[in-house]
């Protein structure tokens, strides 16, 4: 499993994205590409089966409109604006037609239910004719297992320590957090929440065996765990800083097969 590319470039999140370009739109991915970023997206499935290239399940944030994008037809969705913009929701293939192998892509796979696989199906069968590099990764472990089992394409399984609550963790986020999920998806790398990088044993056990991808790094505090702790980071807002003080640490390894 070749998996140099992805540790060799910084990863811009939801494209170069700022107050003029929002995150996932044509405009922020045409930045990263001019800077020569891999690109990290978000894939859902449209109401008619469509793969459309947004981040939240809910239109709110971004569009203003409180209704799941999986509700939404493709015709629905192209009336949505980004963040009060003129750009709409890009199609998966209008995505793939501006990259079109110019820069690396790391694809997140939404959805958490691990039996249903349809937006994975959905990627999987798309990208049988793309010719460009490109990863998938998913914080549901049966997506990263369709993926490693449909595709011969790098499968990351994402990860996250971080409680939504303010109670303490729950046994999910210790299932996550742990990386005991990997003994189900049994991923080619780690995609992990920097907030849960510094001093942890889980990740210096896991580094020894798989790539560790870090995200979002937004800081230069961040970015110093980075350093440290990954082999390659998934930022935003801090461009210049990334340009002028980051190289990753590009560690191949040998991957599970």
């Amino acid at each position: 499993m070749e998996l140099d590319w992805l540790l060799a470039t910084p990863v811009a999140h939801r494209g170069l994205h700022d107050g003029d370009k929002p995150e996932n739109s044509m405009p922020a991915f045409r930045a990263a590409i001019e800077h020569g970023f891999t690109i990290e997206i978000d894939v859902h499935l449209s109401a008619d089966g469509h793969l459309v290239v947004f981040h939240d399940d809910n239109l709110k944030r971004v569009c203003g409109v409180d209704k799941k994008v999986a509700k939404c037809t493709l015709e629905e969705l192209k009336t949505m604006r980004l963040k009060g913009t003129e750009y709409t929701i890009p199609t998966f293939d209008e995505f793939l037609a501006l990259v079109d192998g110019k820069v690396g892509i790391l694809c997140e796979i939404k959805g958490l239910n691990p039996y249903d696989n349809r937006i994975a199906a959905a990627v999987c069968g798309r990208l049988k004719t793309y010719v460009g590099k490109i990863a998938l990764q998913s914080f549901n472990f049966g997506a990263v297992r369709y993926c490693r089992r449909h595709t011969d394409l790098p499968c990351g399984q994402l990860c996250t320590w971080q409680n939504p609550s303010t109670t303490g963790r729950s046994h999910l986020t210790d299932f996550m957090g742990k990386m005991w999920i990997n003994k189900l998806s049994k991923p080619h790398f780690i995609a992990y929440d920097v907030r849960d990088l510094d001093d942890n044993p889980y990740i210096v056990k896991a580094r020894r065996t798989l790539p560790v991808i870090t995200w979002t790094v937004n800081s230069a505090e961040k970015l110093d765990l980075a350093k440290k702790y990954a082999d390659n980071i998934i930022f935003e807002d801090i461009c210049d800083l990334v340009e002028s003080d980051y190289i990753p640490s590009h560690k191949p390894r040998a991957a599970q097969e």
